[in-house]
Order: C-alpha cells, then sequence, then structure tokens
C-alpha cells in the first residue's frame, strides 16, 4: 500500500503525540499524520484533505460519546474508514461505535505500534469491502434487471424490486420456492436439461426462455444464471439475472413482418411468396397431390389510379387482396407481388376443377363495384392458372406459367381466366 493518511482526533496532546510515535515506529506502512484537538478543526480537515483513516477520540472538548462518531461520519467521505480510541473499556460502546459506522474500536494503552498500525490497514480494507458492497446493494436494488439468488439446491433465497415489477411475485411469494414457480410450460423438459447439463459443465447457462407472472401471463425473458463457488471451489449459490424482453420480441415481429410483407395490403410479399410457394410444392410430393399457382392482374386499375388519384388506388388494392383471402382457405396463399398483380397459391388440389372453381370465383367477385371513400370504382380480373406438376416442375417456371396464362387472358379480351397451355397444345 501507499502511503496512508491518517487524521488522528484526539484533545490530549500527549496521546497525540503517543499515536504519532507508534506509527514511526519501523514497520509495515508508511504513514502521513494531520492532528485535529477538536471536532471543529476535524470538520475543517474532513472538508479540505482526503485521509484514509481516522483515529477518533470520543471525548473532545466540543463534542462526546457516540454524538462524535455520527458527526464525524456525517462529514467524513464514505471511503474513509473510522477507527474509535477511547479510554474506556466499555463493549456496549464500541457495538454501538460500529453500529454506526466505525470501523474498529482500541482502547487506549493497550495498542503496541504493531497492533495500530494492523488495525488501520484492516480498518482500511474493511471500509473498501463495505463500499463495495454497499455499491453492489445499490445496484441490485435499483437495477431494472430482475435478479434471484438460490441456494445449492435451487431455493430462492432472495430476489430485488426489478424481479417483483418483472414477474408480479412478492419475496413472500417465492422465497423458499424454486424457479419452477415461473415457469409457463412453453419449453418442454429436454429443454430444462440441456439448460442445467452446461450449466453445471460450464459454470453458466444464457438463453432466451417464456416465464409465467403471477397474472397468468407469460412473457419473453432474457436469462443468464452463473453458478457462484466459495473459495475451496464449492458451490454456494445460483444468481440468475433477466430482462423482458418482450418489446424487443414485438420489434422483432415487425421487422420480420416488413421483411416478408406488402406494407399496404399486409399480404405475403414476393420474398414471403417464394418461400410459401416452394412449401407448397414440397408438400405436393409428399402428398402425391398436385399444386395449383393462380396469377391475377387487375385489368383498369390504372384507369382508377388516373381518374381518382393514387388514394382511392390503394384503397381499391387493399380490397382486392380482402376479397381474395375471403375466397381460399386458411392453408393457401394470397400474395401480393407488386402493383396490381397477386397470385394465388391453392395447397393439395386433386383435380384441376379444384383451381377453376377458385379462379371462377376470383373473376366474380373483382368484377363487383368497388365502394371507396371518394368514388366508386370497377374493375376486372384476367386470372392465369398453372398446375404443379403438369406445367413446371419448378417454382420458377410455375410462376413462368401462371403469368404466361394470364398474358393469353388478356390477349383474349380480359375478364376472365384459363389454363396455362404449352405452345404445342
Amino acid at each position: 500500500m501507499s502511503e496512508i493518511r491518517v487524521l488522528v482526533v484526539e484533545d490530549n496532546p500527549g496521546d497525540a503525540a503517543l499515536i504519532r510515535y507508534s506509527l514511526a515506529e519501523p514497520g509495515q506502512g508508511k504513514f502521513a499524520i494531520a492532528h485535529a484537538p477538536s471536532l471543529k478543526e476535524t470538520i475543517e480537515h474532513l472538508t479540505t484533505a482526503v485521509f484514509d483513516v481516522i483515529l477518533l477520540d470520543l471525548s473532545l472538548p466540543d463534542s462526546y460519546g457516540l454524538e462524535t462518531v455520527k458527526r464525524v461520519l456525517e462529514v467524513a467521505p464514505r471511503k474513509a474508514a473510522v477507527v474509535v480510541l477511547s479510554g474506556l473499556d466499555d463493549e456496549e460502546l464500541a457495538l454501538e461505535a460500529v453500529k454506526q459506522g466505525a470501523q474498529d474500536y482500541l482502547v487506549k494503552g493497550r495498542s503496541d505500534g504493531d497492533v495500530l498500525r494492523r488495525a488501520i490497514r484492516y480498518a482500511i480494507e474493511r471500509q473498501r469491502i463495505e463500499e463495495a458492497m454497499r455499491l453492489a446493494e445499490a445496484v441490485f436494488k435499483n437495477v431494472d434487471t430482475g435478479i434471484f439468488v438460490t441456494d445449492p439446491e435451487g431455493a430462492i433465497i432472495r430476489i430485488n424490486p426489478a424481479f417483483t415489477r418483472i414477474t408480479g411475485y412478492e419475496a413472500a411469494d417465492v422465497i423458499g420456492q424454486t424457479a419452477g414457480i415461473l415457469k409457463s410450460g412453453v419449453q418442454d423438459d429436454a429443454f430444462y436439461e440441456e439448460m442445467w447439463k452446461k450449466l453445471n459443465a460450464v459454470g453458466h447457462w444464457e438463453g432466451e426462455i417464456w416465464n409465467r407472472r403471477k397474472t397468468g401471463n407469460i412473457y419473453p425473458e432474457w436469462l443468464r444464471i452463473d453458478a457462484v463457488n466459495d473459495s475451496a471451489a464449492r458451490l454456494t449459490n445460483y444468481v440468475a439475472t433477466f430482462t423482458d424482453i418482450t418489446f424487443r420480441k414485438e420489434i422483432e415481429n415487425q421487422l420480420r413482418l416488413q421483411a416478408t410483407h406488402d406494407t399496404l395490403t399486409g399480404l405475403p410479399n414476393r420474398y414471403l411468396f417464394t418461400d410459401r410457394l416452394a412449401h407448397a410444392l414440397a408438400q405436393a410430393d409428399r402428398a402425391a397431390q398436385k399444386a395449383a399457382l393462380l396469377f391475377v392482374d387487375l385489368d383498369g386499375f390504372k384507369e382508377v389510379n388516373d381518374r381518382y388519384g393514387h388514394a382511392a388506388g390503394d384503397q381499391l388494392l387493399i380490397e382486392v387482396a380482402q376479397r381474395l383471402q375471403a375466397l381460399v382457405r386458411a392453408t393457401d396463399t394470397v400474395a401480393r407481388l407488386a402493383g396490381d398483380e397477386f397470385t394465388l397459391i391453392l395447397s393439395g388440389v386433386i383435380k384441376s376443377q379444384d383451381a377453376r372453381t377458385v379462379a371462377e370465383k376470383v373473376v366474380e367477385s373483382l368484377s363487383q363495384t368497388f365502394v371507396l371513400k371518394t368514388c366508386e370504382a370497377h374493375v376486372s380480373a384476367s386470372v392465369g392458372i398453372a398446375l404443379y406438376p403438369d406445367d413446371a416442375t419448378d417454382s420458377d417456371k410455375l410462376l413462368i406459367a401462371a403469368d404466361a396464362a394470364m398474358y393469353a387472358i388478356k390477349q383474349k379480351g380480359k375478364n376472365g381466366y384459363g389454363f396455362f397451355r404449352t405452345p404445342q397444345s
């Protein structure tokens, strides 16, 4: 340790000189000593200089007893350790002084230089430990992260206020219980077995988990569990910290939705359409069935946009999406590829008539009047149908085939549907 700064608070010049002499004796530690014979001068010292330790006599001209300890501790910086020096060998007084914040209590005349130096070093170290503990306690109580501590068997022995804010459980609800009180049932036994396997192997585990609040609501949290061992490497506790990530999950879902869905209609966009189509074809292969792709292009949409404006055009597209979704099953997919182009993926198709029936409904539904906010609009639909695996053996070719079938309807006069036909047919 570097030079230790000591403030000796002692009104007796002889005792003050004895302390100075004792600390000057050869031994461990070098001391820089200042002297204050009264509480008033002590306060002046403490407001103008920094000390590591205060050797405090309880009997001063302007202060006496435990009140002296209280006043000094009010002024002294937290990192300054206080060692009480008294002519009284009073155990109760010593205990009260320590309770108020003093680090030690020494009786004058019973401490040689080595004892005094050792008491000073120990007091400084205890003060540092207590300051670290106070800081840790402040963090424990005020951090937004939920914390709970268990014994080696997993019984909860302490929680912080954030635990209660997040879960709704008070200390009385969970002390003595295991963390199983929070289980939601979302994760299965295998999940927890793997968690404990890693925790026991490396001493910590971290990951996403779904737990249940006291109200019964299930929520996502990011959880970390650390094993705590003593100096002999024996397990003493588990410390778990967690944060409620509901908001983060909502943002992730929004971003995922934006990446995979059309912002205007809410339908799957081209990216998700491609994924759904591949899934439908794979399902058809497994079930030895067909899949159908309907390519829908609106007739007359440009005229609505030009005549009534883009706001009316957007509203029309939204209502088209709603009508199309009403025509298909939950297992089917309606997507908007671009502009006024829509697709319908029909799974589990047994025969071509199944796709024909849906196409007829699409043409009939979209030919009905659209009542918009500022006008009434009329469009129709040209629908091209391609079947898998009859017309194409992969998703890209199936889309090309459906588009070609739609284009053929456009050339024939629009407002209708038709199946893909190869050039030979």
